[in-house]
């Protein structure tokens, strides 16, 4: 099989679908807790458990669900595009609605009002982008193509997160000022849901699904839930995507918390963190690749997050602007190695099922690892409610306690060595070692060659 299979078009278009994708989620994970509780008044406990009920509870169901249907979709488009056509939109509606809630009721009426909104908000995204990731590991099979395809991504994805971290509170800032706060959030909102929903639907241009797989013969649907739940190596890899997706969602969510109350600066401070960040994660993509090809995801994966975790303690010496530009820098060095690694090991565990079972079932597996993108944040939620309301007992409408500072800075360190620690273990259990794919990949040329010559006989046949 050709290793350059596809044209730089077909991927860079792909790739734009990464804007949507981490624009939208880092706008979540470092605004939406922020905004309930400061701007809202939602009390902090109410607002985790919006996280939790959305993102936990209702996506464990919604996500996996979405996989499988869009497993068993058969159109003239494909089995994914579709999804994308009509999630995309319908995202933008109750993202809109997300931030602009209305105030002048109780804190129990916020809190339903925001819940129905969120999951109603979670189900039109993951129509949108279980079905996008779901095509990466179809179209490309290689090693060296799919380490160059995350390659594009990511950067995409950076570009999505300075949106995300630059552009949103800076809008959102200024357009408070000539209106008012809670106009400013709105929107905000409606104008960068807008251009991810437009990155979303420019991505469908780089989307040609491989019509041979529409030859397999999908399993129903709790079958195909409960053969994919049983799978060894995708219940590891889930525990490992959890915690790398819980140390960006921690930073993410902290640092509005950091740059006011620790520092003393305006929220738009914030994309000083994340700009060089993003910045040096696009340098080191390059580098990282190189180690990723010649040792295998693990060694990848492992030497990244420990660097992070180091990089992390920066945080006890951080007092000003410069000390921020730093600590993004800094930790954009890490963060290319753990995306590298990370989004291409998602490849192989589909690759390693469909060896097991005979069905390409990228849906199924990638509306799980959706689910547990979105479980980071039901664990961001609980652990910010921990953190401001049981350590610190902050109270947006009071002065902050003297130990605020301390406090915070503790507990973004101490939670990252959690997470780190956590991911180490599970990585040691991962049985995709770089041999080990490499021999799965041989294997699949051969199934995939089988599949085309039997797509050419059906062909003719008909005709």
């Amino acid at each position: 099989m050709s290793k350059k299979s596809t044209g730089i078009f077909q991927k860079l278009s792909y790739g734009i679908g990464s804007i949507a994708d981490t624009g939208s989620y880092s706008i979540v994970s470092t605004f939406l807790l922020f905004f309930l509780i400061d701007v809202v008044y939602l009390n902090a406990w109410l607002a985790s458990l919006v996280y939790m009920i959305a993102y936990g509870i209702w996506n464990a169901i919604n996500d996996p669900i979405v996989g499988v249907l869009s497993d068993r979709t058969h159109t003239r488009w494909g089995r994914r595009k579709p999804w994308i056509m009509i999630g995309a939109p319908l995202s933008l509606l109750f993202y809109i609605l997300m931030w602009g809630p209305p105030t002048k009721i109780s804190n129990t009426e916020i809190f339903i009002f925001m819940l129905l909104v969120v999951i109603g908000y979670e189900f039109a995204y993951s129509m949108a982008a279980v079905t996008w990731f779901a095509v990466f590991p179809e179209i490309w099979i290689t090693v060296e193509e799919r380490s160059e395809i995350v390659i594009y991504r990511q950067v995409f994805a950076v570009f999505g997160g300075a949106l995300a971290v630059g552009l949103f509170p800076v809008i959102q800032v200024h357009l408070s000022e000539i209106l008012e706060e809670k106009i400013g959030w709105t929107l905000a909102g409606a104008i960068l849901g807008t251009i991810f929903t437009i990155c979303f639907l420019i991505s469908l241009l780089g989307i040609k699904e491989r019509k041979e797989y529409s030859l397999d013969q999908q399993m129903p649907l709790l079958i195909s839930i409960k053969t994919t739940f049983k799978n060894k190596t995708l219940l590891t890899y889930m525990i490992i995507d959890l915690m790398t997706w819980s140390m960006f969602g921690w930073m993410s969510a902290m640092s509005p918390f950091f740059v006011t109350h620790s520092l003393g600066l305006g929220l738009d401070v914030v994309a000083l963190i994340m700009l060089p960040n993003m910045i040096t994660t696009i340098l080191f993509f390059a580098p990282w690749r190189k180690i990723y090809i010649r040792f295998g995801c693990k060694k990848t994966l492992a030497l990244s997050c420990i660097l992070q975790a180091g990089v992390y303690l920066m945080v006890f010496t951080i007092k000003d602007i410069i000390g921020l530009v730093l600590w993004g820098f800094f930790m954009g060095m890490c963060t290319a190695g753990i995306l590298v690694a990370r989004e291409v090991m998602m490849g192989d565990v589909v690759d390693e099922d469909e060896l097991k079972t005979g069905i390409r079932r990228e849906g199924s597996y990638f509306g799980f690892m959706i689910m547990v993108e979105k479980m980071s944040l039901v664990v961001i939620g609980l652990f910010t409610a921990i953190l401001l309301s049981v350590f610190i007992g902050y109270d947006p409408q009071l002065p902050d306690p003297p130990y605020m500072d301390i406090a915070l800075r503790i507990g973004m360190v101490i939670m990252i060595g959690i997470f780190t620690i956590i991911l180490l273990m599970f990585l040691n259990f991962y049985p995709l070692s770089k041999e080990k794919v490499a021999e799965m990949q041989e294997q699949l040329e051969i199934i995939h060659e089988k599949k085309k010559e039997q797509l050419m006989k059906n062909t003719n046949t008909n005709l």
